[in-house]
């Protein structure tokens, strides 16, 4: 009879505990994960910030042919979208843009801010009249991302589609921020939408926008946000309105249209659940010629 050393007989006993310890230690990080993802859910409410606008004496945003045929009503010419060629933001001046502080390019209503916090960036940009937007599809595609206020300095790429068989899907960004192709460029008459990872630590993606969730804390303090998109044309000025910023779940987010020149950025949040998406939108406030 060959006998069996200890420590063979003893083999099976510790693999068995072995598994044992592993499923109570998966069994523990699911239910960490769970009350993870809870706790980081419930803090997203603090991502949503509505401000809403003076109503006195605003009116809502004009379609384009409202715009054009005001523009010829006026008799300041025909627009954009009646001629069907590219208009030139930089010939359609907002007036009396010339005469007031940038700060109030976007509400013209509101008071004055102090100069000194934003002077140098938006210097040399001028007011866009609504009726120099040229139809979408007509302008080249935005090159660059500039996000001073949260440090974000990025390429921009039109994302392609991926067939999946039986369906298609956007390609996800990598390292740069993705343009849905089928939006508005910058300087047309429409919404752009523009999307940035938070952060992709397995398939490592980049983190392009880290620190997007920090533009509701930034507006409910009262700071301007802006962002500048960069084309072979021109440098384009957007300001995130506070009104714009809000959480949907990932299923639920859509891609809208609007007349109005603006752009919609959205990112995946929580950290490490991304089931949801920070939608941050801006409107267009100002242009200035390529070199």
């Amino acid at each position: 009879m060959v006998s069996v050393p200890g420590a063979l007989r003893q083999a099976p006993r510790l693999v068995a505990w072995a598994f044992v310890l592993l499923g109570a230690g998966l069994a523990l990080l699911g239910v960490g994960y769970l009350g993870y993802s809870k706790l980081a859910t419930r803090g997203l409410a603090g991502l949503t910030f509505t401000q809403g606008l003076p109503s006195q004496g605003v009116q809502g945003p004009a379609t384009l042919t409202d715009l054009a045929a005001a523009g010829t009503a006026g008799g300041a010419g025909q627009s954009s979208s009646e001629s069907g060629a590219a208009a030139n933001p930089a010939a359609f001046a907002l007036y009396p843009g010339a005469l007031l502080p940038f700060q109030a390019w976007a509400q013209p209503w509101a008071p004055p801010l102090e100069e000194y916090e934003y002077s140098e960036l938006v210097r040399g940009f001028a007011p866009v009249s609504p009726r120099g937007l040229a139809p979408v599809g007509t302008l080249p595609q935005a090159t660059r991302m500039w996000i001073p206020s949260i440090e974000v300095d990025a390429q921009v790429e039109d994302l392609a589609i991926r067939d999946l068989g039986d369906s298609r899907e956007y390609e996800t960004p990598n390292r740069v921020v993705g343009h849905i192709p089928t939006t508005a460029n910058p300087g047309e008459g429409g919404t752009g939408w523009y999307f940035g990872h938070l952060a992709t630590p397995i398939i490592n993606e980049g983190s392009v926008f880290r620190d997007l969730p920090r533009t509701p804390e930034l507006l409910r303090k009262g700071e301007r946000v802006f962002i500048v998109l960069e084309s072979p044309r021109g440098s384009y000025l957007f300001e995130a309105f506070p009104e714009g910023t809000y959480v949907v779940p990932k299923e639920d987010l859509r891609i809208t249209e609007s007349d109005r020149a603006s752009i919609t950025l959205v990112t995946c949040v929580p950290l490490f659940t991304y089931s949801h998406r920070l939608v941050v939108n801006a409107e267009l406030v100002g242009f200035k010629l390529s070199g």
